[in-house]
């Protein structure tokens, strides 16, 4: 299928190039092309610029151990993504096909690493900066120093313990190892590194040590020894279970972006709970309908086939509870590598399993069944989604430029053959005709800024409804949940006698912020996400939905225009049949680069949280030490400072309460003005130019070409000849186009048979 695609591609291309040197060709005859000419050439470059870079993403994602990076690698025939990576990093890497093993490193800029510096610290009970330096930048050395004292003060247990709540220790660490070993690379823009052909092995320097791949944003491989289009990018993302919540924000994100997702179960565990929670998250953003799971087996963890295939069903089951009718597919990633990889290309241990696994013939034949099926679904849904958002849109736009380019051949050169007398006459009515289209265009123009106008404070009142503190979706979720936070200080009263105030406290402060940005990342990103695509949804079907009547108005113009140059004997040849319809949502955002804010936005809140609560708590102990001088309580006696923890927890609940509602206001704002509202008016203006688009076909402007032959600054032969050329090419091409179109159609209709068959089976 893939071969069937590239072929229509490639003849789109040819048929935009012959377009594009015909229009270069008729302007090279300065003063006898109008607007249109550029306009029809801009959108022929356009086309050029944006088939090139046009691709469907893939993402890959999972828990952490469920085998992702060696699925993604068996799809590319090689061990090209490192396998098993660590917890501490978020990034995605993206894979597709090439000309040149390579791989490019995008690393953070100096604000992404501050920011998250800032998330780390904040209510860091021994860090103590400088009343001159207001912001956290690790190239500083003061900075840099008072981190490190604040790490070294903190009890040990809290430095290396792999509890949740101890994540953003791990990762100031790894900031301050990794600092003088990229210094000299980072920026205030984001800086890529290359790293190709027989170097290619060096990028794994970054990936594979986490105080490194801490400073990397995203990973792009390019593959050059696979036989796959290079417009498919599949993605490995991060675990969906990552004990950082700001890692989950940052794979929604990138799953936003995707045509499809591929979920990855581990046979060795099943559907666990963070599977569950992960998918309900998918479903509540709105994307579950691009959903294929692979269930991923190593042949030595299961005694028979039968009892693979109990699990397999098991999985089904499970995930039916979820997702109606999911696609799975079952088979060994592992085993797929090691197979293309061969013996010469893997360790001693990893030949002597594979040999044993060759000889379980009843999993391998499993194994490449699944396989096979697995490929069939992903390139035929892959292929569906690359014809509908990219060819037909491109061929659409290339029906209108042969179009136009004809008629205005036909025209100029009808007009060419005339006496004076009635070339001035055709002339007069020509205008005369023009000037109705460019009223009905004004009309058309008015008539839809009105309809949008009443879209805007339709989707401003669901905006601010939804965002509403007190009946709103989402806030008083999020003010609910810091309200009715709790926990037992109870399991804190050793720390205090160990650690001290300072340290005890900021550890309930970790736990109650990864509480909450884990709240946020798995319940109000998702659920803020999802009502964004209904706005989007609604977008759309507002566009849709007035689309039939623009089409009967903008038809009515056109066939009055056409009828009047008929009575003049000019005749129309050339019209453009199909259907006025708005283009699709992810065509526009990609051409107006739209992106909503990263869903990491919405958990900034807690950089602004002040360290009021930390110099309280230093009141409080100086307090309990002036109550020891004058033997008023006991040295192990922690009441008071069981009290002042509670204290201090209500005060930090009210300060993170007030800090959410402003962020949440700023956000509301932020979607409203910078994203939906833009959106809106790029679809609009999207519309407007394909009825414009259809106008400028019949809108041929021959003064310019009458004039340049009356005042002899052009051979008369020499035009009569280009017009007869661009009228012929246009002609040939816009059959060529239809048949195209038509290949499309039928090979779209194939491809949504195949996928009823795949349900079926």
């Amino acid at each position: 299928m893939n071969e069937t695609y590239n072929t229509l591609k490639n003849r789109l291309v040819e048929l935009d190039a012959s377009l594009l040197d015909l229009i270069t060709e008729v302007k090279g005859l300065s003063g006898i092309v109008g607007s249109s000419m550029q306009e029809w050439e801009n959108i022929c470059r356009n086309v050029e610029k944006q088939v090139a870079r046009d691709n469907v993403r893939v993402a890959v994602v999972g828990p952490i151990k469920s085998g992702k990076s060696t699925v993604v690698n068996s799809f590319f025939k090689g061990d090209f993504l490192k396998r098993g990576a660590g917890v501490v990093t978020s990034m995605v890497t993206r894979v597709r096909a090439g000309d040149r093993l390579s791989a490019r490193l995008y690393f953070k800029t100096w604000d992404d690493v501050n920011t998250d510096l800032s998330r780390a610290v904040v209510m860091f009970p021994s860090v103590h900066f400088s009343t001159k330096q207001e912001e956290i930048d690790i190239r500083s050395d003061e900075i840099r120093q008072e981190l490190a004292r604040g790490l070294a003060a903190l009890p040990r247990e809290y430095l290396i313990a792999r509890d949740s709540r101890n994540i953003n220790s791990v990762l100031l660490a790894n900031y301050l190892e990794g600092y003088e070993s990229v210094r000299e690379i980072i920026g205030s823009e984001v800086v890529t590194m290359d790293f190709a052909s027989d170097q290619f092995a060096r990028h794994r320097d970054f990936v594979g040590f986490d105080h490194l791949a801490v400073y990397l944003k995203d990973i792009q491989i390019v593959i050059d020894s696979v036989d796959m289009d290079p417009s498919i990018e599949i993605a490995d993302c991060q675990g969906s279970d990552s004990p950082n919540p700001l890692h989950l924000a940052r794979i929604q994100d990138y799953l936003l972006m995707t045509n499809l997702i591929v979920y990855v179960i581990s046979s060795r565990t099943g559907v666990r709970q963070a599977d569950i929670n992960f998918l309900n998250m998918i479903d509540r953003m709105g994307i579950a309908g691009n959903l294929l799971f692979i269930v991923n087996f190593d042949f030595n963890e299961h005694e028979t086939l039968a009892g693979l295939e109990a699990l397999v069903s098991r999985v089904k089951d499970e995930l039916s509870l979820i997702l109606p009718d999911p696609e799975v597919y079952v088979f060994s990633g592992l085993y797929n590598l090691l197979r293309s990889l061969g013996t010469s290309g893997i360790s001693e241990k990893e030949a002597r399993m594979l040999g044993q696994w060759d000889l379980e013939q009843a999993f391998v034949a499993f194994s490449e069944k699944g396989t096979r099926s697995f490929e069939s679904a992903l390139y035929h849904i892959l292929d569906r989604k690359r014809y509908s958002l990219q060819l037909k849109n491109h061929v659409g736009r290339l029906g209108l430029v042969t179009s136009g380019l004809h008629q205005w051949a036909s025209t100029n050169m009808d007009m060419l053959t005339r006496d004076d007398q009635s070339a001035a006459a055709m002339l007069e009515q020509t205008q005369r005709h023009r000037k109705k289209l460019e009223q009905a265009g004004s009309l058309l123009k008015s008539t839809l800024e009105g309809s949008s106008r009443k879209l805007e404070k339709e989707l401003k009142t669901d905006i601010d409804r939804f965002f509403d503190g007190r009946t709103g979706d989402v806030l008083p979720n999020v003010v609910n949940f810091i309200k009715s936070w709790n926990t037992d200080l109870g399991k804190y009263e050793g720390a205090l006698a160990v650690s001290g105030f300072s340290n005890t406290f900021y550890m309930v402060f970790q736990e109650f912020k990864q509480g909450l940005d884990k709240h946020m990342a798995e319940n109000i990103n998702p659920q803020i996400m999802g009502f964004i695509k209904k706005l989007e949804g609604k977008i759309s079907e507002h566009f849709e939905g007035i689309a039939s009547s623009f089409d009967v108005m903008a038809r009515d113009a056109i066939a009055e225009f056409k009828t009047g140059m008929k009575d003049m004997g000019v005749v129309m040849s050339l019209g453009v049949q199909s259907e006025i319809r708005a283009k699709d949502l992810a065509v526009i955002k990609k051409h107006h680069t739209l992106k909503l804010p990263p869903a990491d936005f919405i958990m900034n809140y807690t950089s602004k949280i002040k360290t009021e609560a930390v110099m309280r708590m230093g009141v409080y102990s100086l307090g309990r030490m002036i109550k020891q001088i004058f033997k008023k309580t006991s040295p192990n006696d922690r009441t008071g400072e069981i009290r002042a923890l509670k204290h201090g927890i209500a005060r930090l609940k009210a300060d993170t309460e007030k800090t959410v509602v402003f962020h949440f206001k700023s956000y509301r704002e932020n979607i409203k003005f910078q994203y939906i509202f833009k959106l809106a008016e790029a679809v609009s203006d999207s519309f407007y130019r394909e009825i414009i688009d259809r106008f400028r076909i019949y809108n041929a402007d021959i003064a310019l070409l009458r004039d340049a032959v009356s005042e002899k600054r052009i051979d008369k032969g020499q035009l009569s000849e280009l017009l007869n050329k661009t009228k012929q090419v246009a002609a040939d091409a816009g059959n060529d186009i239809r048949r195209l179109a038509d290949d499309i159609e039928l090979i779209e209709t194939g491809l949504e048979n195949q996928k009823e068959n795949r349900q079926e089976a």
